[in-house]
């Protein structure tokens, strides 16, 4: 008799981390999103090639702003780097860190970006062989753009790009290793942006980074200067 009541104990027991488990996962999911990868595999979503093995590691270029970080590289010295946040707040604090870096480091200015050619040259090229669209955004945004010695490209910000209620923010730059003429280079950097924002989500949105203390501000002679590239 007592064997039997310890046998239903342990049955019990069983039964019930069972349950916690099977809840634990499905709350979880509900977290992640149906067929999304958990915080860690994220950056990789904005690097054409990652399922190919085209990703590396996070660039020593910028501060670490972000534990989720990945990067690309790509021809001729361009590469995409991406930061992932699953947090408003911490997304928010490592906007404010890179922008501080780049102004420090650089010369930042507000650009007006077009990806309506280069996005539909992708989309003749990649749906000839898909039988599937993904849903996309703007063709036209504001950018980050990026001058220095080091590298110069363009940040982008992907806010809430699956699900309303998930908090998914991205910052990507995309950009090129060493001195470059940017406005040269945009044109080609403007196809690997298109290339990247194939897959993005029209749910969401796109635009340039904005700490809180940097809205309203920027470099009006560079914007206006740069402004249709």
């Amino acid at each position: 008799m007592f064997y039997k009541k310890v046998n239903k104990k342990i049955i019990f027991i069983i039964f019930l981390i069972v349950v916690l488990i099977g809840v634990w996962l499905v709350l979880d999911l509900i977290k992640i999103g149906p067929g999304l990868p958990p915080s860690e595999g994220m950056p990789g979503w904005y690097i054409p090639g990652a399922w190919q093995g085209n990703e590396l590691g996070c660039t020593s270029l910028f501060p670490k702003i972000s534990p989720y970080c990945n990067a690309g590289n790509y021809s001729e010295g361009k590469f995409i780097n991406v930061w992932y946040f699953d947090d408003e707040s911490k997304f928010l604090k490592g906007e404010t860190t890179l922008y501080e870096y780049l102004e420090e480091n650089g010369n930042v200015y507000l650009q007006e970006l077009n990806i309506s050619a280069e996005l539909l040259e992708v989309i003749e090229k990649r749906e000839a062989k898909n039988s599937w669209s993904p849903v996309y955004g703007p063709y036209s945004f504001n950018a980050t753009g990026y001058i220095s010695p080091e590298t110069s490209g363009y940040f982008l910000v992907y806010k809430n790009s699956f699900l309303k209620d998930r908090e998914d923010y991205f910052i990507v730059y995309y950009g090129i290793r060493g001195m470059a003429n940017l406005t040269e280079e945009t044109p080609e950097l403007k196809k690997l942006i298109a290339e990247s924002y194939y897959m993005a989500n029209g749910e969401g949105k796109v635009d340039s980074l904005k700490p809180e203390n940097k809205k309203g501000k920027g470099n009006l002679f560079s914007w206006i200067e740069t402004k249709y590239m």
